[in-house]
């Protein structure tokens, strides 16, 4: 069972989710700040964790159908909660910014494995990939995601990636 309108790339795009980017400096942790945020998005996917993907969200997030912050970390912990594990990959990230905004393009890949319990079965394919923007936006000294959306993509090959 699919839910029509809010794919399990909400977990990301909350965002989010759900940018959340596999950069080459995500290894370690990344001097640039909005850098630094997609990497806290990403390690908040993997581990399942909305609360901490909720506390990277602007209190005025708003994805396209208008999902605010509240329901988009209540639907990324559902989601969550039926993944035994979810992994990422990430490319085509650019960025571009100004001294209170940024806005972030990229393909994620997600993939996943389902738990094993009756009803969960088809309710989200495994791997998926998805076209991200997300807008960030310079809340004191912290940067959040205030805006995000998405569109289905078809998975690149590992030459596509860098």
């Amino acid at each position: 069972m699919r839910v029509p309108g809010r794919p399990r790339s909400i977990v990301l795009a909350c965002l989010a989710t759900v940018a959340s980017l596999s950069l080459p400096a995500c290894s370690r942790a990344p001097s640039d700040p909005v850098l630094a945020l997609l990497a806290e998005m990403e390690a908040a996917a993997e581990a399942r964790d909305a609360d901490r993907l909720g506390e990277l969200l602007s209190a005025e997030y708003r994805a396209p159908d208008g999902l605010g912050k509240m329901v988009a970390v209540a639907e990324a912990r559902r989601y969550f909660t039926i993944y035994e594990t979810i992994g990422l990959s990430v490319y085509g990230v650019s960025v571009e910014r100004s001294e209170q905004d940024a806005h972030v393009r990229c393909v994620i890949e997600l993939s996943g494995r389902v738990k094993k319990l009756p009803g969960f079965e088809g309710f989200a394919p495994p791997d998926e990939a998805y076209r991200f923007e997300l807008g960030l936006v310079k809340e004191g000294a912290v940067w959040r995601i205030k805006s995000a959306s998405w569109e289905l993509a078809q998975p690149a090959g590992d030459a596509a990636r860098p």
